[in-house]
């Protein structure tokens, strides 16, 4: 049993999560309060993945997922973290999609071609995912694959991978929807939103014209980058093993072109990010990745072009 002084201590460590203020402790505090009899059901469905956005799902910043999962909503079921599986799995999910007014979780992309690349239980997972996102109050694309397609769907697509919107378009099923895009998704994302929701009953902030929690993904990455200040005095890393410093834009760097706050919520218990690491951001949090082009644009090819051409050429054309 939580004190009176833990709970607004949590309270107050979620909104520090959510959106690096305690602007919002009173009113998730109420929000918990509201909810603390009847918690909203958690339900997860997996489609072309690859278990890493799961793994990260379990390495949050703050929270242990478990236990913050325990505060906020109830976690009916999960394909690997669930102890019901096969027939139970499959048993439960038809009963949470009865009662309705649960959150859908889906990770991975839906194969449409052929359909049969996927299947939940007996049948065709693009057969029957429709149906259980109907009967959600809110379906969470969580990882690129879900958000945009990802890998499966990139150039070679062999399986008519759709992302979640493309899919629930195709199956003219119309249900609020929320993308919490990366490869893999970040954690704090994951829970900072599903906690949003949990204690005000709706979604959050979007970025316009898109299904994009604002406070992650409204701001362009290169601009709260720790090598901006080297950016701006034209300082590039030339020789990775000797610079470890200077902006890293002429090695490849998509973070001009990607939204997100990585460089200030960092990951793995807030160990460091890409960047830090002295490793380009490969975007992955960008609609279009993976890009057409390679995976890192070659010096040469940017040396002497003007900041508008060069952001250009990052841009790359879009995934066939």
């Amino acid at each position: 049993m939580l004190t009176r002084r833990a709970f607004l201590k949590r309270c107050r460590d979620i909104s520090l999560l959510m959106c690096g203020s305690t602007l919002l402790t009173r009113s998730l505090a109420e929000g918990f309060l509201h909810l603390a009899k009847d918690p909203p059901a958690l339900a997860f469905i997996h489609a072309q993945n690859c278990m890493a956005c799961t793994t990260s799902m379990m390495y949050g910043n703050d929270f242990d997922f478990i236990d913050f999962l325990s505060h906020v909503g109830r976690l009916e079921l999960h394909p690997a973290l669930s102890f019901r599986q096969g027939a139970d799995y499959l048993t439960n999910l038809d009963r949470i999609a009865a009662e309705g007014d649960y959150l859908l979780v889906v990770e991975g992309s839906i194969p449409s071609r052929p359909k049969e690349a996927c299947y939940l239980g007996a049948k065709p997972l693009y057969d029957v995912l429709a149906g259980y996102a109907s009967r959600a109050r809110m379906v969470i694309a969580s990882g690129s694959c879900a958000s945009h397609g990802g890998i499966p769907a990139s150039a070679g697509n062999r399986t008519g991978a759709l992302s979640l919107a493309a899919y629930l378009k195709e199956k003219k099923v119309e249900v609020p929807q929320l993308r919490i895009p990366g490869c893999p998704a970040h954690p704090d994302h994951l829970m900072g939103t599903i906690a949003y929701i949990a204690a005000t009953g709706v979604a959050p902030p979007l970025v316009k014209d898109t299904q994009l929690n604002k406070e992650y993904y409204g701001e362009l990455l290169h601009n709260r980058c720790s090598r901006f200040q080297h950016f701006s005095q034209d300082l590039f890393v030339e020789d990775f093993a000797k610079d470890k410093d200077n902006c890293l834009l002429k090695k490849g760097c998509r973070g001009p072109i990607t939204a997100s706050d990585c460089p200030m919520r960092r990951w793995n218990q807030r160990t460091s990010v890409c960047v830090e690491s002295n490793t380009p951001c490969i975007g992955c949090m960008n609609p279009r990745w993976p890009f057409v082009s390679d995976l890192y644009l070659e010096t040469a090819d940017v040396e002497d072009l003007p900041w508008s051409e060069m952001k250009q050429k990052i841009k790359d054309r879009p995934k066939s």
